[in-house]
């Protein structure tokens, strides 16, 4: 692998160590809120939105709040981890100093709302690793298409042939490397049955970012 000097990062998975939180989304309001969530929740829930999920609650447990109040308590509960409790991802910061001492120009793109990737970005100390941080909000699509990744290497005044992308989802890994994007995907336990078709489809593959320093 050659040296890049663009390099655009995921968060959710890549950097931090938060997909657990999304996978679970469910159980932890649940458990916030007091209440023993059923061992098939995940399943129950697989297929719902949050606002599916709220009225689901509110049937199956009783709850007397509404589900915009229901979806509001679990925004905040969302919020309140990114901003004080998510952690990075074993050798994120190393290898972002290693980058930046080799002169790499990155940025993150995130599906994450802005506001709460710069808080867990500066919270852990890492923002100022980063030109910008871009969210799939500011183009309307998320990573299932390539804007998210041409808005980035654009912002970078790069091209996708010069620039890597760091992701730990098949389909945000798949996407960037039909985009042209040289792709690293990263392992994240919450795609283990995703892994053999994420190492295929990934340039490069790694466990950890220990691999690259």
């Amino acid at each position: 692998m050659k040296n890049y000097k663009y390099k655009i990062f995921d968060m959710d998975g890549t950097l931090l160590d938060s997909m657990f939180l999304w996978k679970d989304f469910g159980k932890n309001y649940l458990l916030h809120i007091g209440i023993r969530p059923p061992e098939n929740l995940s399943e129950i829930l697989s297929t719902m939105t949050l606002e599916k999920a709220a009225e689901y609650f509110i049937e199956a447990f009783g709850l007397k709040s509404t589900a915009e109040e229901i979806l509001d308590d679990m925004k905040k509960l969302v919020e309140y981890k990114y901003k004080y409790e998510l952690k990075l991802k074993p050798y994120v910061k190393e290898y972002l100093q290693k980058s930046k001492d080799e002169g790499a120009l990155m940025c993150v793109a995130t599906a994450s709302s802005l506001n709460l990737a710069m808080a867990a970005l500066e919270r852990n100390d890492i923002l100022k690793y980063f030109s910008f941080v871009s969210s799939c909000e500011e183009v309307g699509v998320g990573k299932h298409k390539p804007d998210i990744f041409y808005y980035a290497v654009e912002k970078l005044k790069a091209t996708p042939s010069e620039t890597v992308v760091y992701e730990d989802a098949y389909f945000a890994i798949k996407t960037a490397k039909e985009a042209g994007f040289y792709t690293i995907g990263v392992y994240d336990e919450v795609f283990e049955a995703e892994r053999e078709k994420i190492e295929k489809i990934s340039d490069k593959f790694i466990e950890t970012f220990r691999e690259l320093l």
